[in-house]
């Protein structure tokens, strides 16, 4: 079980830090963390990982699709989005 970010903050007086002098910015009190800690890899970049690795060698009965949003068909009539969506799938 992951702690919850409420749970690591930890309220300290303002007595405890000097004051920045005026027009400076305020000193950060944490850094940014990188986007691997930030947001895990979904399962199609997992298994794209896998994919590339095994190179040759990976088994040919896995597909990986791509996602496809509604952005994907925004162009398109509304009534040939099924035989669209059914030409982008692979076979």
């Amino acid at each position: 079980m992951r702690p919850s970010l409420p749970r690591l903050v930890r309220v300290v007086p303002r007595s405890t830090f000097t004051a920045p002098e005026r027009g400076l910015p305020s000193p950060k009190i944490y850094g940014e963390l990188p986007r691997e800690v930030r947001k895990p890899p979904t399962l199609i970049e997992a298994l794209l990982k896998q994919k590339e690795a095994a190179g040759a060698s990976y088994p040919s009965n896995i597909r990986i699709e791509p996602v496809v949003s509604k952005k994907t068909f925004s162009g398109v009539k509304r009534e040939l989005v099924p035989s669209v969506k059914a030409i982008l799938k692979e076979q």
